[in-house]
């Protein structure tokens, strides 16, 4: 898998797995608000991943699981690489309608 697939379907998987959370749960999860204060912090996914450089055409650089660099043997030359994406999990969206209907709620407040 190339390393931007990789990254892509991690965020997407983890985002959505914090909304279906969040409509399934009776607690908060990653709120976007609490009592009407806003709530924004940031968080990181850290991502560890073994890669090597694809020569052939596209080229590009592909992510392999442990198992999976250590069956391409001394053949490839893999590298390890570590690096952080910060996200904002209870930050209000136009695609999480948990939030963003709160955050519409929140603004019409009228001690704001």
């Amino acid at each position: 898998m190339k390393l931007d697939e990789y990254v892509k379907q991690t965020l997407l998987d983890i985002s959505n797995g914090v909304e279906q959370a969040q409509r399934e749960s009776m607690h908060f999860i990653a709120p976007g608000y609490v009592n009407g204060e806003r709530i924004v912090e940031r968080q990181a996914v850290s991502f560890e991943v073994v890669v090597t450089v694809n020569k052939e055409v596209g080229g590009g650089i592909s992510v392999f699981s442990i198992g999976d660099a250590k069956a391409h043997g001394e053949s490839e030359h893999t590298n390890k690489i570590s690096f952080e994406v910060p996200i904002y999990l209870n930050a209000p969206t136009e695609k999480n309608p948990l939030h963003h209907s709160r955050k519409n709620e929140v603004a019409a407040d009228p001690e704001e």
